[in-house]
């Protein structure tokens, strides 16, 4: 077995909670973007021990691939209300990311299941038995881990998952997971599809919630890697027969529409709800004051912004009794919701992913995702626009943030090159 040297350290992409840096962050992002990111705020690149085995059921992995969300871009931001109650499930400082793909380095003496080798997506999320508890909690036995009833219990930090718990996260050379976390990557699936599998099975559980007719018609509001990602699975998976979505950028209206949406809306406010209405030959009220609403309009949505604009039109298009599945995560803000009550509409949200139920068969929405790549069924490798080193994490950054020039859609870390 490959030993690693625990008295070497690596790289790895850390975010501090402190007010200093806070402060300076936030003064300097409002001038320019970039200032989220400069030197001497709360995100840094420090050299950390390379982790070692938790337990002798936990695995060492050498990252090849590492996605960035926008809820990192989110916390680089300083995107986030001071009230969210998901802080409690947080620990700092930390390393961020929780999108790895990689190789097994070293695995623990009970590890039956992996050998040194094997190429490994990785779920994030840091449930019971990753945290040495026994018995696991009712969330945890009904395979729902993204509700784990211990995420601030156990021999782990604080923490839900990669990325938000001290000492583990997908932005360094290497990770330590647990084997439960470790999903093995077919032959037949490239690490550019693989690194895709955290946003698709996003987009896949808010499908299953949602719940599909295949003659229906459903809006996708916000079209970036999870929007597309959701009418790829849409389209190919669900096999939906009309798809519409809602978009900002040219380059994502282009790939929407290559993907098998009928037409992409680049409208707001008002003006998207006339748009919309009149595609769907919905007739629509004019109130004395406020957007313009339809009784009738879209079956179903799927919200992947969740802002207080989105939501309001969503409910103003959605047809009566339709639902409304929200995956984005937006710093709240008053908005008219008396269509949700009037129109007796289903606003539900959605969490990531876990056990998930599908063509008559249960598992982990990641082996889901596998088995649809390697049966040729989706092919995600087309949303990997950009590649970048860790040392190049300020231009991997500007490059999200700056998607009308860069026309970025998924942008990773790529550690390829350590990975020997």
């Amino acid at each position: 077995m490959s030993k690693i040297d625990l008295s070497s350290n690596m790289s790895a992409l850390i975010f501090e909670l402190k007010l200093t840096k806070l402060i300076k962050s936030y003064i300097r992002g409002k001038r320019k973007i970039s200032g989220y990111w400069k030197e001497g705020g709360p995100i840094s690149l420090k050299q950390v021990p390379i982790p070692s085995l938790i337990g002798e059921d936990w695995v060492i992995i050498k990252t090849l691939y590492s996605g960035i969300c926008g809820s990192d871009l989110k916390e680089l931001t300083l995107n986030g209300a001071r009230d969210n109650p998901l802080q409690t499930f947080i620990s700092f400082p930390h390393i961020m990311g929780h999108e790895p793909v990689g190789i097994v380095h070293q695995i623990g003496m009970d590890v039956k299941n992996l050998k040194v080798g094997d190429r490994i997506a990785i779920s994030p999320w840091f449930p019971c038995e990753a945290r040495g508890i026994t018995p696991k909690c009712f969330r945890c036995q009904q395979g729902d881990y993204k509700h784990c009833q211990n995420f601030k219990n156990g021999t782990l930090p604080v923490g839900m998952h990669l990325g938000v718990t001290t000492g583990f996260g997908g932005f360094a050379s290497h990770i330590a997971v647990h084997k439960t976390q470790c999903f093995i990557i077919p032959p037949e699936v490239t690490n550019e599809q693989a690194v895709l599998a955290d946003p698709f099975s996003v987009a896949f559980h808010s499908i299953l919630i949602l719940n599909p007719i295949i003659n229906s018609t459903l809006l996708v509001y916000g079209i970036g890697v999870i929007g597309l990602l959701t009418v790829m699975c849409l389209k190919d998976i669900f096999k939906v027969k009309h798809v519409i979505a809602v978009g900002r950028y040219e380059f994502q209206n282009k790939m929407a529409l290559r993907l098998g949406a009928d037409h992409v809306f680049m409208a707001t406010g008002e003006k998207l709800v006339e748009e919309i209405a009149n595609y769907m030959g919905a007739k629509l009220y004019t109130p004395d004051k406020g957007l313009k609403w339809s009784m009738d309009g879209v079956d179903g949505v799927i919200d992947t912004i969740a802002s207080a604009e989105t939501l309001e039109i969503g409910i103003r298009v959605l047809t009566t009794q339709g639902r409304l599945v929200f995956l984005g995560v937006s710093t709240p803000k008053r908005f008219e919701n008396t269509p949700h009550y009037f129109k007796e509409l289903e606003i539900i949200g959605s969490n990531a992913f876990s056990i998930e139920e599908f063509e008559n068969k249960e598992a982990h929405a990641f082996e889901f995702f596998l088995k649809f790549l390697k049966e040729k069924r989706i092919d995600t490798s087309i949303f990997l626009t950009h590649k970048y080193s860790l040392e190049e994490y300020q231009k991997a950054f500007h490059t999200l943030t700056t998607k009308s020039i860069s026309h970025a859609i998924k942008v990773v870390f790529d550690f390829i090159d350590n990975s020997e």
